[in-house]
């Protein structure tokens, strides 16, 4: 019977922007960080075998939240491998929406293959070589190698220097063996390590606002290592199972941060506690019929406390709740306060009150979003258009209102898309492109051009430019002007990859004097 399920099929894979968004829980790409972007297009590139892969390992991705990994651990255990994307879509904690996003980033390997066919055991390797050069004659470079030895271990190497920051800073190492048994995962060199909900410890980059649903709350991933530039701890960090416990302990050098985690699993409930060099925390997640339960509590050695807690309640199938309450202390800089948000298959809305303890200064924020599937004459259109509002009594502009509207639509191996961009804060500032593009599985091309006007710094505008993995590109559009680029990626074979960036931003009708900008980006990558 449980074969019969390979006859059935979901929708195809989400694709990877749209992808990354339901699994960060971003409500647009701009909100991402570099490292951000890194982590996931390593994924990509190398995904994990939900059939193979460990508990350290499942969570060390940051693709599942605790709860789905245990239920996944304890499907396979009780019914053996997953045998389809359907399948895995009826586990508990899972449905259809977080399923197609997986499919960027995961893989189905079967322990129990037909004969002759045995585990994934290979080692599969990567290495990137990239460099930019500008008209002024600056250029920078970069490499990076990634290996995997199945689910069992990995290897990061990363270097690079910007045009920014022409000397190269300390390269990245980071080395990790996932075990089966009491040693989950050992890491030696660079690593992350999040827990809770971040009130305490949490490095790397996490989602500051609350501009959609899925940001409400944090999916710690642990200890897992690292193959961003710009990693922040460097020491050894070990993870050990013991039946429903899990014991996690690093030091890192840098910082002479010393981290332990201790987290109990039930069936639908964990507990983690956490202490640093600055204090400890107690985070709990409870999962009932209809309803997710989260919230961690801190304090730091010196008496400074901090709570969070929050809930989602799914009143229907593709539709959520979610409200979310939180206080830190006055030494911490983040915002205070409550958030509220409603999801629905084709529109969000999210509002946030905040409140700054060490200053006083008051914030009030709210993103709405509608993205409605549609299609003209046999062809599929994605419009979306999001409405950001924020408002600060204190500040000098204390009203800030940013309105996109956007539309993509594809035919074949045809895509157009365009986007348009208004601001309203300290005077009116808006953006425009379109973009056409042909691509296959062999190679893909895209043509972008734009024009824009904005005279305030407090005005700008961050618009997402497509580039090579490795690279995320989002310039902020300041000045009045106009852009163009074109990007192209080339797969010859199986094993070599070619990637080529071309741009140019010019200001002919800037109000002061400003130095256009030219750039060309190679990268080239190597699998096997």
């Amino acid at each position: 019977m449980k074969r019969l399920l390979l006859l059935l099929a979901l929708s195809g894979p989400a694709g990877f922007q749209q992808a990354l968004l339901t699994l960060t829980g971003a409500s647009c790409v701009e909100e991402l960080s570099e490292d951000e972007m890194q982590r996931y297009q390593s994924l990509a590139a190398h995904p994990v075998d939900l059939n193979l892969a460990g508990r350290s390992r499942l969570l060390a991705t940051g693709l599942l939240t605790p709860y789905q990994v245990a239920s996944l651990l304890d499907y396979r255990s009780r019914t053996g491998d997953i045998l389809s994307w359907t399948e895995l879509a009826l586990v508990d904690g899972f449905n259809e929406k977080l399923v197609s996003a997986l499919r960027e980033f995961a893989v189905l390997g079967l322990r129990d293959a037909p004969p002759g066919r045995r585990d994934d055991r290979r080692l599969r390797q990567t290495v990137q070589l990239r460099g930019t050069l500008r008209g002024d004659g600056t250029a920078a470079g970069g490499v990076k190698y990634e290996a995997a030895w199945g689910e069992r271990a990995a290897l990061y190497l990363s270097a690079r220097n910007t045009l920014q920051e022409p000397v190269p800073g300390f390269p990245t190492f980071s080395a990790a063996y996932y075990g089966k048994r009491a040693l989950g995962q050992l890491v030696v060199g660079h690593f992350n390590a999040r827990f809770g909900q971040g009130l305490l410890q949490w490095s790397g980059f996490s989602l500051s606002g609350y501009s959609a649903v899925g940001a409400f709350r944090k999916n710690g991933t642990g200890l897992s290592p690292t193959g961003s530039f710009s990693p922040s701890l460097l020491g050894l960090a070990a993870e050990w199972n013991f039946g429903p416990w899990s014991l996690s302990t690093a030091y890192s050098w840098t910082g002479n941060r010393p981290v332990a985690n201790l987290t109990r699993t039930w069936r639908r409930a964990t507990a983690g506690l956490t202490a640093t060099s600055d204090g400890a925390s107690l985070e709990a997640r409870i999962g009932l019929p209809g309803w997710s339960l989260f919230g961690e509590a801190a304090c730091t050695w010196t008496g400074q406390p901090s709570v969070l807690a929050g809930a989602f309640h799914v009143p229907a199938y593709g539709r959520r709740l979610a409200l979310l309450a939180r206080w830190y202390g006055p030494a911490d800089k983040r915002w205070s306060g409550v958030a509220a948000g409603f999801e629905a298959p084709a529109f969000s809305v999210t509002a946030d009150a905040g409140l700054r303890t060490d200053t006083g200064a008051r914030q009030f924020r709210t993103v709405l979003q509608w993205q409605p599937a549609l299609e003209v004459r046999s062809v599929p259109l994605k419009p979306g258009v999001r409405l950001a509002v924020r408002y600060r009594p204190e500040d000098g502009a204390p009203l800030r209102t940013e309105l996109r509207g956007s539309v993509e639509a594809q035919r074949g191996p045809w895509l157009l898309s365009g986007r348009y961009d208004a601001v309203w804060c300290r005077g009116f500032a808006w953006q425009w492109y379109a973009e056409a593009a042909r691509k296959s599985d062999v190679w893909a091309l895209y043509l972008r051009g734009g024009l824009f006007k904005v005279d305030d710094w407090e005005d700008r505008i961050y618009v997402y430019e497509r580039d090579a993995p490795g690279s995320f590109n989002v310039p902020a559009r300041y000045g009045r002007g106009w852009n163009a680029s074109l990007y192209a990626a080339w797969h010859i074979g199986r094993h070599h990859s070619l990637w080529l960036r071309l741009e140019t931003v010019r200001y002919p009708w800037n109000l002061t004097e400003k130095e256009s900008r030219t750039e060309v980006r190679l990268q080239y990558r190597y699998r096997y």
